[in-house]
């Protein structure tokens, strides 16, 4: 199935790794240019070369830190200088903070925000009007599951991801007036090195081991399994895509069934 991708430019955040990299990796191989943005210098060099020898001169590295507002709008002026046009952003940055909330700091609290919610927002308002230039848009913010299910162990970074689901919802209706729209994706339980990160402090804080933390979760799952990087990915390529035309200010849930069930 033709998405209609080709000639597009997409900028993806957290690009460097996971969900990210799958996401830029499906829009690459759609026939979109691609910048990845992300943090960390030497993975955004990996993830550029990994899917530059697909894609060929449609992969750009940008790697900057969503709290550095002048590097983040350097990467939007490049992208436009390059390319000239913005259709795609994917919001794929993840926070991982997870632990008691009464024990959380001012200081890390503080940063659980800037490193989500306020890159977020700090990309929308970098993309809208690069959007409204062409009158089309397509906007994807990958979200985790405690958006919806709040969970006790990560207070913070459900509220982060449940804040942008709300501003969604706030803003789909006025982008829709320019052909520009906004969704999200919440996968939940993807097998990737993120979440065996999670998986390692989980069992560290709880004194379990690793292999009984696993298999928990996917005994939540009602497909019996874990989800993987490109299987997210194909969904964000369609929302991005002409074929989800009429699609905005929703939620897709990318889980195996676990969010039925819970």
């Amino acid at each position: 199935m033709d998405l209609g991708l080709a000639g597009r430019v997409a900028i993806v955040t957290g690009a460097s790794r996971g969900i990210g990299k799958a996401c830029a990796a499906e829009l690459a191989a759609e026939g979109a240019a691609v910048v990845l943005l992300s943090r960390d210098g030497a993975r955004n060099a990996a993830a550029c070369a990994e899917l530059a020898s697909q894609a060929k001169d449609r992969v750009v590295g940008a790697p900057a830190d969503l709290n550095d507002e002048p590097a983040v709008s350097a990467v939007f002026a490049r992208t436009m200088a390059e390319f000239g046009r913005l259709d795609i952003l994917v919001n794929c940055a993840a926070v991982v903070g997870r632990g008691d909330f009464f024990a959380l700091d001012e200081a890390k609290w503080a940063r659980m925000f800037e490193d989500k919610l306020d890159g977020t927002a700090r990309c929308l308002r970098l993309a809208v009007p690069l959007m409204r230039r062409r009158k089309w848009g397509r906007i994807v913010n990958v979200l985790g599951g405690a958006a919806r299910q709040p969970q006790p162990a990560a207070v913070s970074v459900g509220l982060n991801n449940a804040a942008i689901l709300n501003l969604i919802k706030a803003v789909a209706g006025d982008l829709a007036r320019d052909n520009i729209l906004i969704n999200a994706v919440i996968p939940s339980v993807i097998h990737s090195e993120r979440l065996d990160q999670t998986i390692r402090a989980d069992a560290v804080r709880t004194g379990k081991p690793e292999a009984e933390m696993r298999a928990a979760r996917v005994a939540r799952i009602p497909l019996g399994r874990m989800g993987e990087s490109r299987e997210v990915g194909a969904v964000v390529a369609f929302l991005a895509s002409e074929r989800a035309s009429f699609v905005t200010g929703s939620a897709w849930a990318v889980d195996g069934g676990a969010a039925a069930v819970i």
